[in-house]
């Protein structure tokens, strides 16, 4: 069975051994102190950008406090961090020349990095650098490209809809230039109220010899009463002459009906066409115009509220908080050194008596 640990005796080997406490954390310290006072200090500059949300009559507005509508704008950091950007800012600073051999992926790494506090519309862009006016000029530099590039985008895109919205008006404005053409030919041709009165003439003229047609088949009655042949005869001649004209008549006015019923279905249509493409251009000049006014108001804008300042002290190395770092793990070790030590001396005690206690 194994013996139970004699606390006091532990804690008072600890004690005894205090030395050992000091030298490994004051070795640890110094070590911590020379390695820190060695390493190159860098100084840490940040930037902060503000996103504001879209005026105007966006719909997005409304939602410009909402939880997702606020994590959606960290895609803004990949602006900041566009490696187009980021050489053109090596190439102005040099960086390679501080750095050689470096790559560019690297360097970025190393130097830049893009934060968006959680639910703010702040981006915070931090350089370090080992030259404190130089991290605060990149820092700067990377902003106001950010904000240029976020500002030319924009413009793009409202100048893309602008021309799409051009684009649209004209083709509305050429389907009503043909609409009107068309219109203006038809009407041009012989009137339309002239082939309707034609129709409404013709009409009276066969309700006329219907009529007269009528009178002269009463009138042969009669005199086939009256037993009257030669007028019997002059009768029924003048009613053959009526039925064929009123025969020809129904023809005509056939005919004229047709036409006219085609022309006024056609005039009928182009004007439809001609109100249908007046409204579409009248809505694509309106549509034209509220995409002008919307310009520049539609997505988010940057602005650069604080441009950093110069950094007085250095971001690393941090000398206090590694030297505490470095005395808490001497003490770590050297606790457990001594606990490992503690145990073997006990097991090395114990063991001539479990040898005597066997015998």
């Amino acid at each position: 069975m194994h013996e139970q640990l004699n606390v006091a005796e532990y804690l008072g080997y600890l004690l005894r051994r205090w030395r050992f406490w000091v030298i490994a954390c004051a070795a640890a310290g110094l070590l911590s102190l020379g390695f820190s006072l060695l390493q190159p200090k860098q100084y840490t500059a940040t930037a902060s950008i503000l996103i504001d949300a879209p005026s105007g009559a966006d719909p997005r507005v409304a939602t410009a406090v909402s939880p997702m509508y606020l994590e959606s704008l960290r895609t803004y950091e990949h602006f900041v961090e566009s490696d187009t950007l980021f050489l053109e800012a090596v190439e102005k600073f040099h960086l390679r020349a501080d750095y050689p051999g470096a790559a560019a992926e690297s360097l970025k790494h190393r130097f830049l990095k893009v934060t968006k506090p959680r639910d703010t519309r702040i981006l915070e862009v931090s350089a370090t650098l080992r030259d404190p006016v130089k991290a605060q000029a990149l820092t700067q530099y990377i902003a106001e490209q950010t904000v240029n590039l976020n500002r030319t985008l924009s413009g793009q895109s409202d100048q893309d809809s602008i021309n799409e919205a051009q684009r649209q008006l004209d083709v509305a404005r050429g389907n009503l230039e043909r609409a009107e053409n068309l219109f203006k030919e038809e009407s041009g041709r012989a009137p339309y109220e002239a082939l309707q009165a034609e129709v409404d003439n013709l009409v009276e003229l066969r309700a006329r010899l219907q009529k007269e047609l009528l009178d002269s088949k009463v009138d042969i009655a009669d005199y086939g009463t009256q037993n009257n042949q030669r007028e019997l005869q002059s009768a029924r001649a003048r009613v053959a002459a009526l039925e064929k004209q009123v025969a020809d008549v129904d023809a005509e006015l056939s005919a004229k009906e047709r036409t006219a019923s085609a022309r006024r279905a056609y005039l009928d249509k182009l004007q439809a066409d001609l109100k249908a493409a007046r409204t579409s251009s009248q809505s694509a000049e309106s549509r034209l115009n509220d995409v002008r006014s919307m310009a520049g108001s539609r997505s988010e804008r940057l602005r650069i509220i604080d441009p950093g300042i110069v950094p007085q002290r250095p971001s690393s190395p941090n000398v206090p908080l590694n030297v505490i770092a470095a005395l808490l793990i001497a003490a770590v070790f050297a606790w457990l050194y001594l606990t490992v030590a503690f145990a073997l001396r006990g097991q090395a005690r114990r063991a001539p008596l479990r040898a005597y206690s066997e015998r």
